[in-house]
């Protein structure tokens, strides 16, 4: 039996967004001590604060940042290719192929809360965030099946064995499943050291998500050069290149600016495994009966290094997988402009790498295999 099938379909999703974010600009913003004259230093006294002039910028001046919204504000379309192979039992056999192929797109982040949905990276512009969905691989291939081994007194071989020597090879019965994918995507972003009240682009909100999952402030990093993947093997292996990745712009063109990373720029590694099982069931009485057998998670022992939410995020729960670095906020010291609003500084200087960007460094687990081989021995007795 075997099974062909397109799938298509177009979605509203929800999203959230700051209804106080100010759109970037030059002009500076909580770049006082509070007076909006005399420049605060958030590296070495973290004095920044907004003047009254700068609070009364907002739309809604007496709530402040952080006035978050949400609604049907992004849009996501997914079409699909599958194809099923099956062999239902008999004769011994089951056997189960499937295949598919996905095209997974939205403006919204790469992981959210269920309920309330991912904060927008640039609310004014959402739809320039229509971009492949993370951790969604684009070819997946996943088979199981049973098979009884033609080894027994009622099988194809072994027709003359003695019960005893039945009762210990013969009759035996294989399980496996197994899964292949490509590599899914993910968001690189820098974290923000010191940032609150001030911020990148003047925008006087930190509720900035680069990658969607409530893990904010955090931001998209520029690109320095093409060289954004690198081969490297054996233990610890790292597959991108952090120097290729710059920290944000801190102007106008904090969204804009053409050489930032988008959504779901970078691709992870592909990942497969296989479970094994192998069991017998033994009939004592009409009444009696008992199973035994062993069960062989990720039996290859292969490493599953494609990170999941809790480290390919930009919450950064037990690591920082797309994390490229972290940045602080410089405020100009000298002559204030003619405005007299201190400006911020260039953050070319400011950025640090962090140690496991892109670093294949742990085993996860997926589609039920184990992130490393594990053996259960099991009895079950019933009667």
């Amino acid at each position: 039996m075997h099974s062909v099938c397109p799938i298509s379909g177009a979605t509203w999703a929800i999203a959230g967004r700051d209804v106080n974010e100010l759109p970037p600009s030059d002009t500076g913003f909580a770049t006082t001590i509070g007076n909006g004259v005399t420049p605060c230093d958030p590296i070495n006294n973290g004095d920044c604060t907004q003047s009254p002039a700068e609070l009364a910028r907002y739309p809604f001046p007496i709530i402040g940042e952080n006035l978050l919204e949400y609604g049907n504000f992004a849009r996501g379309n997914s079409n699909a290719f599958q194809a099923q192979f099956e062999h239902r039992y008999r004769r011994g056999l089951m056997l189960n192929l499937s295949y598919t192929l996905l095209d997974q797109k939205s403006t919204i982040g790469d992981t959210a809360n269920s309920s309330l949905g991912s904060v927008g990276y640039d609310i004014f512009n959402l739809n320039n965030d229509y971009a492949e969905d993370g951790f969604v691989s684009r070819h997946r291939f996943v088979a199981y099946g049973l098979w009884d081994l033609p080894i027994g007194r009622d099988r194809a071989i072994g027709h003359s064995f003695s019960r005893w020597t039945d009762a210990i090879i013969g009759g035996w019965q294989t399980s496996f499943q197994m899964f292949a994918k490509s590599g899914t995507r993910y968001t690189p972003y820098w974290s923000c050291d010191d940032c609150d009240p001030i911020e990148p682009g003047n925008i006087g909100s930190s509720s900035v998500d680069a990658v969607g999952d409530f893990g904010f402030p955090n931001f998209r990093p520029t690109i320095l050069g093409n060289n954004f993947y690198t081969h490297q093997s054996g233990s610890n292996a790292i597959i991108w290149n952090a120097s290729a990745f710059g920290v944000p712009s801190v102007g106008a063109d904090l969204f804009s600016n053409p050489a930032a990373a988008n959504r779901s720029f970078l691709v992870g590694p592909s990942v497969w495994g296989v479970n094994f099982g192998l069991h017998k069931n033994f009939k004592f009485t009409e009444r009696v009966a008992a199973n035994l057998g062993v069960d062989v998670d990720n039996l290859f022992n292969h490493p599953l290094l494609a990170p999941d939410f809790s480290d390919g995020g930009g919450g950064c729960g037990e690591g920082c997988f797309a994390n490229v670095g972290a940045f602080v906020v410089g405020v100009d010291q000298t002559t204030p402009p003619p405005s007299g609003q201190p400006k911020l500084l260039p953050i070319t200087n400011f950025g640090y790498n962090t140690p496991i960007f892109g670093q294949l460094i742990k085993s996860y687990q997926n589609e039920g295999v184990s992130p490393s081989r594990q053996v259960r021995l099991r009895l079950r007795i019933t009667f």
